[in-house]
């Protein structure tokens, strides 16, 4: 099945040992022909013990006598979780093997923290609902567009969608929501509502300000003289309020154009954010709401813990005047206890709050518009201390009800809007824009009626149809030889991320440059055309970790030669060159049917070269 070539790679070797005394890994990274070894041996008996991912553990005609968690925390490709449910059930169900084992075994290896409703929900809860994804692609518009001849009948297919049926389906549970949401509302008793009312927009007012005011503060040339170490901060996260907390360290997070995306305290940020590392008052223990865990800011009452935790400059809502001393090693518990005791006090020493730094007098922030909101937020200020129920005895009980009021009308309100704004509108919103993308790029006509780019981008579904067609006939495709056109397609495919430097070769490196710029004025189009996309995160989106070992595999490299050019594992080089080769065939056919003959052969030409060896090598199971 192998030459004597692939016989030698080193992940052949290094299971062939395991194999001989019936031990055995399997997992997407490996080459399929071992991963086929071991589905085989496993079935006849012959391994003992296999250390598996759950895609072989969902396996239906792998059952074992043993099924043992090593953790029941997973990775998801965004951050660690819980195990869900329909997970572990379906993975601790391959325990006992039909005809020889009285009862299977399940065995958990719990090696941290979890709760008892965790537990509970893991073994015992409800699996997880089907909840349709249904998109709208361009790709699906072309087609309806061209098969319609010219008539959009993409609205048909939204109409009698799954998705659509379920948002229909939900609507009586969301009727029934509103009215007991109306009525929780009308029981809650708030005296002096107008008073009230009036007070509450004054606070609403000024937190709408101090946010805009922020933004234009947290600009890194304003704000980073300022956050030194020792500079006491205040941080918001969402509904979460932190305090007072102390500046320790600020790291600019360089990147090379591919990181992940942000999104709270905990996160990996995007290129070019500023990562503020604060010693913030926590709570015992993490919270494991969401993908990982995040530390809890101390409720008022407890003891909890100081700890250095980062978080997004966007999260900083206050910068005091105020600097404390730091202590050299924070490591010890004491150290960082010591630093809290200092914060404390300065609190009592200003009871009505630590004295802040002036945007205008201290950070010499002159910019008119924001010396404007300024001055707003001090009239504001102005009115809200005048304002009779300011630090009055009834202040905090009337505004906490009145807000409780105010939260329930405003959801009530949240869902008779669903109601009305249903699914079908908002598609039919997010086609129109589509529409006029397709329109500024030359895919349709005024009339809907597509066009040769179009016809085209109707063969495309494995990439971004708009990005390639855009290249097809802007002649990029048509300067370069085959071998490079292989190396840029990988870029428009799912890749694992590689921790490796990129370093390309000219011949590589313009086509990449050229194909980013393309992108660029794409995504501009789409935000224009008001899509919610992001320039450079849809540029970013185009991954070359594997351009250069593609290019070198089409030009004659060994497989042995192109695995040590790279950190990616041997069986996702397999899966990415395979799925090339149905791309450049989808590229081949969308040039015969706009009847450029040279570009279909340049495509043909790349296919033939990434055929053989290993990659491609037959299946065991045919």
């Amino acid at each position: 099945c192998l030459n004597e070539e692939d016989r030698g790679l080193p992940a052949i070797n290094l299971i062939l040992p395991l194999l001989r005394r019936g031990i055995a890994v399997h997992h997407s990274g490996l080459l399929p022909i071992i991963k086929e070894v071991v589905e085989i041996l496993f079935q006849e008996g012959l391994i003992k013990a296999l250390f598996a991912t759950e895609t072989f553990a969902m396996g239906l005609n792998m059952p074992a006598k043993t099924v043992i968690f090593t953790a029941v925390r997973k990775w998801d490709g965004d951050g660690h979780r819980w195990m869900a449910s329909g997970e572990y059930i379906q993975m601790s169900g391959r325990a006992g093997r039909r005809g020889k084992d009285e009862r299977g075994i399940c065995i958990i290896m719990i090696d941290e923290q979890m709760d008892m409703d965790t537990c509970k929900e893991m073994i015992l809860g409800k699996p997880a609902p089907l909840v349709s994804t249904f998109r709208l692609s361009y790709y699906t518009l072309l087609n309806l567009m061209s098969r319609a001849e010219g008539q959009i009948d993409a609205e048909y297919v939204i109409a009698n969608s799954f998705h659509q049926f379920q948002h229909d389906k939900a609507l009586p549970e969301v009727e029934e929501r509103v009215a007991k949401l109306e009525q929780e509302a009308a029981s809650v008793d708030v005296a002096g509502q107008e008073m009230m009312a009036d007070y509450h927009r004054l606070r609403l007012r000024i937190a709408d300000l101090e946010k805009q005011m922020m933004m234009e503060i947290l600009r890194p040339e304003h704000v980073l003289l300022f956050l030194t170490p020792g500079r006491l901060i205040k941080v918001r996260d969402g509904g979460d309020e932190w305090g007072w907390g102390v500046v320790i360290n600020i790291v600019k997070k360089q990147s090379a154009g591919y990181g992940t995306q942000p999104s709270t305290i905990l996160t990996s940020p995007r290129a070019g954010y500023y990562i503020v590392d604060t010693l913030l008052h926590c709570a015992s223990g993490f919270s494991h709401e969401g993908p990982r865990p995040k530390p809890r800011p101390c409720p008022p009452g407890e003891k909890g813990e100081m700890h250095v935790v980062p978080l997004q400059m966007s999260l900083i809502c206050a910068i005091s005047a105020l600097r404390v001393a730091v202590p050299g090693d924070l490591r010890p518990a004491e150290a960082r206890q010591s630093v809290l005791m200092a914060v404390k006090e300065l609190e009592k020493r200003f009871p009505d709050g630590l004295p802040k730094l002036d945007p205008v007098e201290d950070m010499k922030i002159d910019d008119p518009d924001f010396v404007k909101i300024v001055r707003q937020i001090e009239e504001e200020e102005h009115k809200l201390i005048g304002h009779p129920l300011f630090k009055s005895e009834q202040e905090v009980d009337c505004y906490s009800t009145f807000q409780k009021r105010a939260q329930l009308t405003m959801e009530a309100q949240r869902l008779k809007l669903k109601l009305r704004d249903s699914q079908l509108h908002r598609f039919r919103e997010e086609l129109r824009n589509r529409s006029r993308v397709l329109k500024r790029l030359g895919h349709i006509n005024n009339e809907n009626v597509v066009q040769l780019k179009g016809r085209a981008a109707c063969f495309i579904d494995t990439a971004d149809e708009l990005l390639v067609t855009e290249l097809m006939f802007n002649g990029l495709f048509n300067d370069l030889d085959y071998h490079q056109i292989v190396g840029l397609a990988t870029c428009f495919l799912p890749i694992e991320k590689s921790n490796e430097q990129i370093h390309l070769k000219n011949e590589l490196a313009w086509p990449l440059r050229k194909m980013q710029d393309t992108a660029r004025r794409i995504a501009e189009v789409q935000r224009e055309c008001k899509l919610d996309v992001d320039p450079e995160e849809y540029v970013q989106s185009f991954r070359p970790f594997l351009m250069d070992v593609m290019f070198c595999w089409s030009k004659g490299a060994t497989f042995a030669e192109i695995c040590e050019m790279t950190d990616i594992f041997e069986g996702s080089i397999i899966r990415v060159a395979r799925r090339l080769d149905e791309f450049l065939n989808q590229l081949r056919v969308a040039c015969q049917a706009i009847g450029d003959l040279d570009l279909e052969k340049k495509f043909e030409a790349g296919s033939e070269s990434l055929r053989r060896g290993i990659i491609f090598a037959n299946s065991l199971y045919l």
